[in-house]
């Protein structure tokens, strides 16, 4: 939590048990071995699946925290952006390149 803490400082919306959360969070999702669901989290981390459903309504700034931790990881001031578009459906006809040949 050391490393992280610094960055919380920084911002101002967020209270000591919602950093706590973030916190088991960000350790919980580095070490599950299978899908990222309430159900999984609430097995591999000490939270319940009910209460990762109750902070998940709640706003947070992923934003801010992501930029705020490259600022403080970068010395140089060059980023570089990255986008994984495997998200995109591609199944079906629907598919670019997919026809009769």
């Amino acid at each position: 939590m050391n490393l992280i803490e610094p960055i919380f400082q920084q911002i101002s919306s967020v209270e000591k048990p919602q950093r706590k959360f973030i916190f088991i969070l960000l350790t919980a999702l580095t070490y599950l071995p299978r899908r990222m669901n309430f159900r999984n989290l609430g097995r591999y981390s000490p939270l319940n699946e009910k209460t990762f459903s109750r902070w998940f309504h709640r706003s947070f700034y992923f934003v801010t925290f992501n930029l705020l931790s490259l600022k403080d990881s970068t010395d140089k001031g060059e980023w570089i952006s990255a986008i994984d578009a495997s998200f995109l459906p591609k199944s079906g006809r629907s598919s670019y390149g997919l026809d009769w040949f």
